[in-house]
């Protein structure tokens, strides 16, 4: 079994981009005009 996608719902999009590329390296891959986005690991 593998993991493939995780959607976590926040309060402060930009506080908690920061956390998680700070925390784990992720990069922000996708920006919907802040609705949504999506972050991935440097390839």
């Amino acid at each position: 079994m593998k993991l493939k996608n995780v959607l976590i719902v926040v309060k402060d999009i930009e506080k908690s981009k920061q956390f998680y590329h700070d925390l784990f390296g992720l990069d922000m891959i996708l920006d919907n005009d802040g609705n949504m986005i999506e972050v991935g690991t440097p390839i």
